[in-house]
C-alpha cells in the first residue's frame, strides 16, 4: 500500500464510548422520547444529519445548529483531555510514516473538536489531509467520499487501503473497489462484527497486530 484513509472514531482513537447516548441523551434532556432504532440510524450519520434528523423526523423543535452545539458540547471535553489512541495506533503510523506511506483522516466527526484532540494525541503529524465528511459534501455509505479522498491525495484503488470500524463504512468502502482494513471495536454488535468479518479484507482488535 502506497496510501491509507484512516476513519477517526473508533478506528485511530477509542471515543466510541464517549459518543454512545449522547442522541438519547439529548432527547431525553428535551422530553422526547428516544426511538428504538436511534443508533441504527445516527450511526451512519454526521452530527449535522442527525441535527436535521432530530428536527424533520423527531419533530425537535431546534435549529439544527444549536442541537448540534449541546451535542458537541457533551464531548468536546473528553476530546481535549481524554480520549486515547486506539492500541497500538501511534507504533503503527510511525512504521508507516518511516516506509513513505501517504496517510489521511476522512471522518464524519467536526474539525473543530477533533482537531484539538489530533494535537493532544501527537498525531496530526502523520496526516496530509484531514478530512470531515461535512467539508467534503460526501458520505462514507455509498463509497463517494472515499473516492474523492483517494483523488485528493493523488492515489488509485489498487494502492490505497481503508481502515474503518463501523459496518456501513467497510461495506461502502468495499463498494467502490477499495481494500479495506477493519478494527473491531469494543462498542460495534455482535452481528455487525459478523458482517464486518464477511466483507473487510482484513480484521484485527489491535494495531500490534499489524507490527
Amino acid at each position: 500500500m502506497k496510501y491509507i484513509i484512516f476513519d477517526l472514531d473508533g478506528t485511530l482513537i477509542d471515543s466510541m464510548p464517549v459518543w454512545r447516548g449522547t442522541g438519547s441523551g439529548f432527547l431525553k434532556n428535551h422530553n422526547f422520547p428516544v426511538p428504538e432504532n436511534l443508533m441504527e440510524v445516527v450511526k451512519t450519520q454526521t452530527i449535522w444529519q442527525t441535527a436535521e434528523w432530530f428536527r424533520t423526523e423527531l419533530g425537535v423543535p431546534m435549529e439544527a445548529e444549536d442541537i448540534v452545539n449541546e451535542i458537541v458540547e457533551s464531548v468536546v471535553e473528553a476530546y481535549r483531555h481524554t480520549i486515547p489512541l486506539k492500541d497500538g495506533a501511534m507504533e503503527y503510523l510511525e512504521k508507516m510514516k518511516n516506509k513513505g506511506v501517504e496517510m489521511c483522516i476522512l471522518t464524519a466527526s467536526e474539525a473543530d473538536y477533533i482537531l484539538p484532540a489530533l494535537d493532544r494525541l501527537d498525531i496530526r503529524k502523520y496526516f496530509s489531509h484531514v478530512l470531515t465528511c461535512t467539508e467534503l459534501g460526501e458520505y462514507k455509505n455509498d463509497g463517494k467520499a472515499y473516492l474523492k479522498t483517494m483523488e485528493l491525495m493523488g492515489g488509485t484503488l489498487e494502492e490505497t487501503v481503508v481502515f474503518e470500524d463501523a459496518y456501513y463504512a467497510v461495506k461502502g468502502a468495499k463498494s467502490v473497489g477499495f481494500p479495506v482494513y477493519a478494527v473491531l471495536d469494543e462498542v460495534v454488535r455482535e452481528d455487525d462484527i459478523d458482517k464486518i468479518k464477511e466483507t473487510a479484507d482484513h480484521y484485527f482488535h489491535s494495531y500490534k497486530e499489524l507490527l
